[in-house]
């Protein structure tokens, strides 16, 4: 497989503890953990803190996003930690 990607630096921009990424479909983060469980969590987590920065909805308002359109995939599964990852389609989004 080959892949092609670009990575723009954002000077000022949100801090992230974890990669995140996106195309014209999604907007995605990654969270490492040692379980799935917890990866799962931290993902949601990091989409809450996302939709709640960038579109200044309630907590509450985008844990309820998440549960409905959140996409979690565990995209790693690599002793000692697995990746989970979150997508959520920009399309819900008005811009």
């Amino acid at each position: 497989m080959r892949i092609v990607y670009q990575v723009d630096v954002i000077k000022g921009g949100r801090k992230i503890s974890e990669p995140q990424y996106e195309n014209s479909e999604y907007y995605a983060v990654t969270a490492f953990a040692t379980t799935i469980d917890e990866a799962a969590s931290k993902a949601t987590r990091f989409m809450v803190d996302y939709l709640v920065e960038e579109y200044q909805l309630e907590p509450v308002e985008a844990y309820s996003l998440c549960s409905l359109a959140g996409d979690l995939k565990i995209s790693e599964v690599a002793s000692p930690n697995v990746l989970v990852s979150m997508h959520m389609p920009k399309n819900l989004f008005h811009q």
